[in-house]
């Protein structure tokens, strides 16, 4: 058994050291056509836009915007996207995550759940609603239905 510890450790061992090798040495491997080229990420500005209507629901569900943005970030992250938030940017190539509030009434008080939808050039992702718990996770749902609204020609 011993040996088969000494074998895994020295694998191990071994696979972290050239892990580390290659990873030293990108950019020389790179410049010499052996890596291929880093892909250099495609800036996207996007706003938030609270559409919440209802008085008693803005004020029951404020909006948390320093959670909303980590939720849209990670969500465009995910599509090798690079997020750059301005709150009063709109216009073409402005992606507008629109979110409304409804408050849920549990036993112990308001729950807030959010419905989330991405906007981009005219066209219109489709309604996202939180997951039971996760506040925001509409949000990051609505972000990832944005590369076929970057992929689409607007007409």
């Amino acid at each position: 058994m011993k040996s088969d510890w000494r074998r895994a450790l020295t694998a191990l061992l071994l696979t972290a050291g050239l892990g580390a090798g290659l990873t030293g040495f990108a950019p020389e491997l790179r410049e010499k056509g052996l890596l291929p080229a880093a892909q250099p990420e495609t800036e996207l500005l996007y706003s938030i836009v609270n559409l919440t209507e209802d008085l008693h629901a803005r004020t029951a569900c404020p909006l948390d915007l320093a959670a909303a943005r980590a939720r849209v970030e990670a969500g465009l992250r995910a599509q090798a996207l690079k997020p750059v938030f301005s709150p009063i940017a709109e216009g073409p190539g402005v992606l507008m995550q629109e979110v409304a509030a409804r408050p849920i009434s549990a036993g112990d008080g308001t729950v807030c759940g959010w419905t989330a939808s991405a906007a981009l050039n005219g066209r219109r992702g489709p309604v996202r609603h939180d997951r039971d718990g996760h506040s925001y996770s509409s949000l990051e749902a609505a972000s990832r239905d944005v590369e076929p609204l970057l992929a689409s020609p607007v007409r």
